[in-house]
């Protein structure tokens, strides 16, 4: 009942404001607020305090965890980025779709944050909820981070009860970076727990790594939610990319997995599941400007529809699509 098709263009813009003094014994004090340009909800994105030194990282604020921001993930040149859930602002595998005339369908519902969108997820998808997290100084390669949040209430200063509902989430975090002569390696894991009155805590892990030789990178990501309701599932991803000078080209696959919310009880266990393939080329014009040319393809499939009931042999609402797009990244 809707058409998709033509040629559109589409943005993603952020302006960031990064204050930082310099004490007398060389601890560093500074923030990072990140202000979305483009936006109907979350005017700002992360804002947080941070605090260096020969002791590490502590930061105070609404950030994603350590786990979250310290996982290596399969290597993507391209502006899109596979491993994000960013191509559902062409094909709508996420939210809804349809009109009056035709009736409203839903499709994936776990794509921010979640497995149906990338291997960075967060537990039950909270997002840049206010954290304590520190980094150790990196040692030998080998960096570790952990992060606490009592609640998973982004951007409020509201005291949150947390009487009976899923509160103090936990993460950690760790990768190993090094290069040995021309070789480079690249190594993550986590682990994050948050505690259900019931017992049944919901946990995350994920792992991933990247290897390189003479500009050519491969690798692959996985990550996985447990106890957590609709929000369980798998997710993986691998590619491979290769760059000289100003140039760069990848190829990379992501599969996503997770429980469909839109039948969750039935006892024949409704899932939805996406693949997406992205391949793509960017050039270095110069100093903080890419150029970029991408093809992918987007497939996916849920195993009951919106009016399934519990009959598992109901159709799910399938969506399959292809973007051609060309691309520009500019930061400074």
């Amino acid at each position: 009942g809707e058409e998709f098709g033509g040629v559109d263009v589409k943005q993603d813009t952020e302006v960031r404001f990064l204050p930082s003094i310099t004490l007398d014994n060389g601890i560093k004090i500074g923030a990072d607020i990140q202000l979305e340009a483009n936006t109907s909800t979350d005017q700002i994105d992360e804002s947080f305090l941070f605090i260096d030194g020969s002791f590490g990282r502590v930061q105070l604020g609404n950030e994603n965890s350590a786990g979250y921001t310290m996982t290596i993930a399969a290597p993507d040149v391209t502006l899109i980025g596979v491993n994000s859930g960013s191509l559902t602002a062409w094909i709508p595998f996420s939210g809804s779709a349809g009109n009056a005339a035709s009736g409203t369908v839903a499709t994936g519902a776990d794509i921010f944050r979640g497995t149906l969108g990338a291997t960075f997820i967060e537990n039950l998808r909270n997002n840049d909820a206010a954290r304590i997290t520190y980094f150790t100084p990196r040692l030998a390669g080998v960096q570790v981070g952990f992060s606490y949040a009592r609640d998973p209430a982004d951007d409020s200063n509201t005291q949150f009860d947390t009487n009976g509902v899923i509160d103090n989430f936990i993460d950690f975090g760790a990768n190993y970076v090094q290069s040995f002569g021309g070789f480079d390696v690249a190594v993550s894991g986590r682990w994050g727990v948050a505690f259900n009155p019931d017992g049944s805590n919901p946990q995350v892990f994920s792992a991933g790594a990247n290897f390189g030789f003479a500009g050519v990178t491969i690798g692959g990501s996985w990550a996985e939610q447990n106890n957590g309701g609709t929000d369980d599932g798998q997710a993986f991803d691998v590619g491979i990319s290769y760059e000289t000078g100003p140039w760069g080209v990848s190829f990379t696959y992501f599969n996503g997995e997770n429980v469909d919310e839109e039948n969750p009880t039935n006892v024949f266990g409704n899932d939805e599941e996406i693949d997406q393939f992205l391949v793509g080329v960017t050039y270095a014009l110069a100093k903080g400007v890419r150029l970029g040319a991408f093809g992918a393809y987007v497939d996916f499939e849920e195993d009951n529809g919106d009016a399934a009931g519990n009959v598992a042999s109901s159709s799910g609402d399938d969506v399959d699509g292809f973007v051609v797009g060309t691309s520009i990244g500019v930061s400074w």
